[in-house]
């Protein structure tokens, strides 16, 4: 498989700019701010640009590898008690449920699952209902999960399967805070944006059938293309999410950080490291801001 990497002129608010400061894989992008409501206490520098980032060779690979290896979960068998462990063990996890996008209107289809290593379909027409080992790992707060567009999919599970899921961390909040704009953005066009994929990576044949249920993901069985699509949305998701926090929201934590960890590093007399290395040194202190902090209210 290979991934296309193309510039987004379907999408008509970004404006690409060269970001002399980033490496050959990051960009900086310019986001129009369109939305009728603006945030209340955006600074006043307007620094409204997202940093995207393309996916590593490396990172294509892995993705491939998880495509073919997707674990569809139609019974409580073994798959199931495996996955259930699998997730338990994760300290965050990515969610797609599908359909959704009409809240506790929708019949849950299918609930995908992305975790570091694997990827989850349980098939919800089968199984019939969400058991409660699964239930108890939602309503943790801890893994926390990944979603976008949260409050359609907590509607969803709320009425249809009476669960609270807590532990959120939702991807369009984050872009919303990283742009410092509020208006509409799907999944997938978050992911085509932030990780400089071309939006045709993002579909299969089925999405376009003229049949609804096919398109909603609620006809049996599901092909091929679907498992792929759904599964690829939930690994990049999490990709999403990680680019959004730390290539973004908390780049300054991470600078300084980065500083901090080359104190050291450019001293050249050892005698002279070894003097500032005692229990009570604060060397390298300087470069900590200690009252940084990302703070955006919504009034």
């Amino acid at each position: 498989m290979q991934l296309t990497f193309s510039p987004r002129s379907r999408l008509p608010f970004i404006k690409k700019t060269k970001n002399t400061m980033d490496d050959d894989t990051t960009n900086s992008e310019d986001i129009n701010n369109t939305s009728t409501e603006s945030f209340a206490t955006a600074d006043s520098r307007e620094q409204n640009y997202v940093k995207t980032r393309c996916l590593q060779p490396q990172e294509v690979l892995s993705l491939d590898q998880k495509l073919n290896r997707i674990i569809v979960i139609q019974q409580t068998d073994q798959s199931y008690h495996q996955a259930l462990e699998d997730i338990r063990d994760q300290t965050i996890i990515s969610i797609l449920v599908e359909p959704s996008f009409y809240g506790r209107h929708c019949k849950t289809s299918v609930i995908v699952i992305a975790t570091a290593n694997n990827t989850y379909v349980f098939d919800l027409k089968a199984l019939g209902v969400i058991f409660p080992e699964l239930c108890l790992l939602l309503e943790a707060e801890y893994p926390r999960k990944i979603l976008h567009y949260s409050h359609r999919i907590c509607d969803l599970l709320l009425h249809q399967h009476k669960l609270i899921i807590n532990g959120i961390c939702d991807t369009f909040v984050a872009l919303c805070v990283a742009r410092q704009d509020r208006s509409h953005c799907s999944l997938q066009d978050a992911i085509a944006i932030v990780l400089e994929i071309s939006p045709t990576e993002l579909t299969c044949h089925e999405i376009t059938s003229a049949n609804e249920s096919v398109r909603t993901f609620t006809a049996r069985p599901l092909s091929k293309g679907q498992l792929r699509y759904l599964a690829k949305l939930a690994i990049l998701q999490h990709r999403l999410h990680d680019t959004l926090i730390y290539g973004n929201i908390c780049s300054g934590l991470l600078e300084m950080s980065g500083k901090f960890s080359c104190e050291f590093n450019k001293q050249r007399k050892s005698d002279e490291v070894a003097m500032k290395m005692h229990p009570g040194s604060t060397a390298g202190f300087d470069c900590i801001n200690p009252y940084y902090k990302i703070s955006t209210s919504i009034e």
